[in-house]
């Protein structure tokens, strides 16, 4: 009984070190993806002046009728 109950026990820390892991690393990822994808829209909005997407996204949809 003693042993099952220690390996429930370690069974629960590693699944909580597992999830806590995983945890840590998406979100440090995920902000460097954020702040990449920031700069690369930055860099493309410098390219595209006067350039409208509404007007664009318009004209494609009256083609298809």
């Amino acid at each position: 009984m003693q042993k099952q109950r220690f390996r429930d026990e370690m069974d629960t820390l590693e699944v909580m070190e597992k999830r806590f892991e995983l945890l840590t690393c998406a979100r440090l990822r995920d902000k460097g993806q954020i702040k990449h994808a920031i700069s690369v829209q930055d860099r493309l909005r410098g390219k595209s002046t006067g350039w409208s997407g509404a007007e664009e996204i318009r004209k494609w949809r009256n083609l298809r009728k």
